[in-house]
């Protein structure tokens, strides 16, 4: 409604600054002719009236409800009173003409030929009713003085309208710009969503949103810095596009000096001459983490606070959803208690390997099959606390083996697996023969039932299979019949070390 307001107000007051000169410089042109003729007050009282004229129709028109329409009808009622008025005159030659004619190009110009017929008709029409009234005199001409005073007024008029029409263009222009401004920034916010969901990742989807945006933006650079909440100088997700280094490392030691109290939505400190740099803060946006998105632009512009805020609105919440998902993928991928893959996870990430192998019979694959030895015997003099406790230790030991290629999961109570993808025989030996060069030199600390603490060695029974030798889709029952091999082995050499079979504590 305060839109529509301004925008009828506008309209009006282009409008009335030409009228008033109009109306004005005609009524000087009366009491001119009047002083000549020494009509007196005859013609210069019909005159004052005519000058209400103008702010009646400024009235009309900021008070309609549909501003345009009543500014065309005000000029048409302005072709009525100048075409009388041409003949109260007695039809000034220079005067009819050159007001004939603003009137026509006024018309012309807002409504186009019809209207411009139309204000022809009117002024035509309203002028013979004037000389029916007054009686039809014509007068080519008053003095030289009279004719300047008019072509002064003439051309000061025309050039008025230009006036008029140059800033209305210009007004359109801006209009046409903020429109286009205005829907990039639209189709910017339509396409972030989906170029956010297609990420595999946090730092994927972050530099893919940021260079989206540029694309839509070239002119502007962007970053975002990810830090978490509880240690802020800790940034652990970050994305730069079209930021100089220098750029990027005085964002991050500003942001690390916040404390935690969350940057306000402004512009920071100009770096370079011409450009300001703005940053949003994604405080409440994000529930484990704190975020600011950081927008360079090539000229200060306040408005682009707003824009900045739609943007770290969509990227916060896409990014909350890509934190949400890839927990619940962890969560149905991981196991709860050494946070290594579930058995799930990698029977699905052998299948591949299985196909894979079918597909391209030159690409092997092998598997390291481990079990914790004796996790009963612990469990049943220590408690299950402390079984789980000798897992853990087993998981995190066999994590310094394993490189980012591998995939290690537990697959049961004492079970896990090593799965090596694209790789033969030799890479699982290798390994198994690490584990058992080290193995027995790790010890595990445990706390058990009775509040005691008690070290106890680790012990792994291992076998190994690879598609180079059987089938894939016997490797890992090759690698589980190896792996219980190992282990009747080493029950039976503890069997003729000790000469029992009993629990001997370490």
């Amino acid at each position: 409604m305060q839109h529509s307001l301004r925008r009828t107000h506008r309209l009006a007051m282009a409008t009335i600054a030409p009228r008033i000169f109009a109306f004005c410089h005609t009524f000087g042109l009366t009491v001119w002719i009047a002083v000549i003729e020494g009509s007196g007050w005859t013609l210069i009282l019909p005159g004052i009236l005519l000058l209400l004229w103008p702010g009646v129709a400024y009235a009309l028109a900021a008070n309609a409800q549909n501003s345009k329409r009543a500014e065309f009808r005000n000029l048409l009622y302005d072709s009525l009173l100048f075409g009388f008025w041409c003949s109260v005159l007695d039809f000034y030659v220079l005067a009819t003409i050159t007001i004939g004619l603003a009137c026509l190009m006024n018309n012309l110009v807002v409504g186009g030929v019809r209207k411009m017929l139309v204000a022809a008709v009117l002024f035509t029409t309203a002028a013979l009713i004037g000389s029916a009234l007054t009686g039809f005199n014509f007068r080519p001409y008053v003095s030289n003085n009279l004719d300047i005073y008019q072509w002064a007024g003439a051309v000061v008029y025309f050039l008025t309208i230009g006036r008029v029409t140059y800033s209305q263009n210009r007004q359109i222009g801006r209009s046409i710009g903020e429109i286009k401004f205005q829907n990039r920034v639209f189709h910017a916010l339509l396409d972030l969503g989906t170029v956010a969901n297609r990420a595999t990742n946090i730092h994927t989807l972050l530099d893919n949103s940021l260079k989206h945006l540029q694309s839509h933006f070239p002119d502007y650079g962007f970053a975002v810095f990810v830090q978490e909440r509880q240690r802020s100088e800790v940034t652990r997700y970050a994305a730069v596009v079209g930021l100089s280094l220098e750029d990027e490392q005085r964002l991050k030691r500003l942001l690390t000096n916040v404390n935690g109290q969350g940057v306000q939505p402004g512009a920071l400190p100009k770096i370079d001459e011409g450009e300001s740099l703005y940053v949003m803060s994604m405080e409440g946006r994000l529930s484990l983490y704190e975020g600011w998105l950081i927008m360079r632009a090539p000229n200060r512009d306040d408005s682009l606070e707003q824009i900045l805020s739609l943007f770290a609105d969509q990227l916060a919440a896409a990014t909350e959803n890509k934190l949400l998902h890839l927990e619940l993928k962890k969560t149905a991928e991981r196991d709860g208690l050494t946070g290594l893959y579930n058995r799930g996870f990698l029977e699905a990430a052998l299948q591949m390997s299985i196909q894979g192998k079918a597909q391209t019979p030159s690409l092997d694959f092998a598997v390291l099959m481990m079990d914790v030895d004796r996790l009963k015997e612990v469990n049943d003099h220590y408690g299950h606390v402390a079984g789980d406790q000798l897992i853990s230790s087993v998981a995190k030991y066999l994590q310094l083996h394993c490189r980012d290629s591998d995939i290690l999961a537990r697959c049961g109570g004492d079970e896990f697996v090593i799965l090596f993808p694209s790789a033969d025989l030799t890479a699982a030996k290798r390994v198994a023969n690490v584990i058992r060069e080290n193995l027995p030199e790790q010890r595990c600390i445990i706390d058990t039932a009775n509040g005691e603490r008690e070290e106890l060695a680790l012990h792994l029974s291992l076998g190994c299979a690879s598609s180079s030798e059987v089938p894939a889709l016997q490797v890992f029952a090759l690698a589980d019949e190896r792996m219980y091999e190992d282990k009747n082995q080493h029950r039976k050499q503890r069997v003729d070390d000790l000469g029992t079979a009993g629990w001997t504590p370490l």
